[in-house]
């Protein structure tokens, strides 16, 4: 297939926007792994599936362009936008969401201290009402032998 040279430097621009997309794409699994999902199981599994979803897009990109033939310049834009992503706007992303991180980080600790709370009262308050029920069970209890007693003999 011939692509003329306007369509070509305008496939290398798209591909170049994608691969931009594609770096912004990979931040939201930095930013996972900014939450505390950085285990060795858990960063494979999140390579495997950024890798997994990026090729896909990236092949229906090539069918859209370039009817799915394997062109090294689509290659080549792909992977510059994706490095000139990470070494631009990527570097800010990485602060804001260490920031963001952090935050979520902080309102977690927060929620989980008022639920342990909120916790340690609700098990305060079915204590002391088991203790009743089980007073007042017991009382229910001796009623009821002491009427057996009585309709028995």
């Amino acid at each position: 297939m011939h692509l003329s040279v306007y369509r070509q430097g305008e496939i290398f621009y798209f591909a170049f926007v994608f691969g931009i997309l594609i770096g912004l794409y990979y931040d939201f699994y930095r930013l996972l792994r900014y939450l505390g999902f950085k285990s060795k199981s858990a960063v494979i599994a999140q390579d495997i599936i950024f890798m997994s979803t990026t090729a896909v897009m990236c092949f229906l990109f090539a069918q859209v362009t370039v009817n799915g033939h394997l062109r090294a310049f689509v290659v080549f834009a792909h992977l510059f936008g994706a490095v000139s992503y990470r070494y631009s706007i990527g570097m800010l992303s990485g602060f804001v969401f260490k920031g963001i991180a952090g935050f979520l980080n902080f309102i977690k600790k927060l929620s989980t201290k008022f639920l342990n709370r909120l916790l340690k009262i609700t098990h305060k308050i079915f204590d002391k009402l088991t203790a009743v029920y089980s007073r007042i069970f017991k009382s229910f209890a001796k009623k009821s032998r002491s009427l057996k007693k009585f309709e028995t003999n």
